[in-house]
């Protein structure tokens, strides 16, 4: 009887040494499995995350290359603007010394006129 217990007992140790193991490999093969999928789940939700990403600066690329065309052609306008004025004050000033120099000879043909006429009025009381 006591080899009978030995033997059951041998068993029962065998089979919960077989049960733990098989216990184990189980857990483990389903810890394995969650963390397969869960590592499968971020990358797609970072894959996904990144192409939301990539896509929203194109756009604002696209964005900012028109306001930079935009900005570009508004210079563009003002240089052109610019160098307009330019030559205007440019044309201005010489058109402005043009008339000072007709104002200096104006002037003198006044001073001359001036004197001829103090001379054309002395020669009447010459005459007289």
């Amino acid at each position: 009887m006591s080899e009978n217990k030995i033997c059951s007992c041998k068993r029962k140790k065998s089979r919960n040494v077989l049960i733990n193991i098989l216990i184990f490999i189980i857990s483990v093969g389903l810890w394995g499995g969650i963390v397969y999928y869960g590592y499968g789940y971020a990358k797609n939700y970072i894959d996904t995350s990144i192409s939301n990403v990539r896509q929203e600066n194109a756009m604002n690329i696209q964005e900012l290359s028109d306001q930079v065309k935009l900005l570009s052609n508004e210079i563009k306008g003002l240089s052109n603007n610019l160098d307009d004025t330019g030559s205007t004050i440019s044309n201005t000033t010489d058109v402005q010394n043009k008339i000072d120099n007709k104002l200096e000879e104006l002037d003198d043909r006044l001073k001359e006129l001036q004197k001829s006429l103090d001379i054309l009025k002395e020669a009447p009381n010459a005459k007289n």
